[in-house]
């Protein structure tokens, strides 16, 4: 993880590589004000007439959480992630591949 900070009144975007659905952003990133950290993010967009422009969202670097709240607590199946999914169908290419192979407790010794 870099140590890298931002001065204050400066902030970067970055292509968003995990975008998987439109209402994800196109860029995501950092700003501080007054020393403060905000999370960014940007919509690529086009105005009536063709221009385009970038749309942002600003939020608070950590959610705010009321002092009474409890962590979250999952209900039910979570839905694997895109890169979840894609280690799954690699892990199962791998055990069929090595599946006539006999595993150690199958070697008599």
């Amino acid at each position: 993880m870099s140590d890298f900070k931002h001065k204050n009144m400066t902030g970067s975007l970055f292509e968003n590589n995990y975008k998987e659905r439109d209402n994800q952003p196109d860029m995501t990133g950092k700003l501080v004000i007054d020393d403060k950290t905000y999370q960014v993010a940007g919509w690529k967009n086009q105005t009536k007439n063709g221009g385009e422009y970038i749309k942002i969202s600003v939020s608070d670097d950590e959610p705010q959480r009321r002092p009474d709240s409890q962590s979250y607590k999952s209900v039910g199946k979570s839905i694997p992630s895109k890169h979840m999914r894609e280690y799954e169908k690699a892990k199962k290419q791998v055990d069929e591949t090595f599946s006539d192979i006999p595993k150690d407790e199958d070697i008599p010794f």
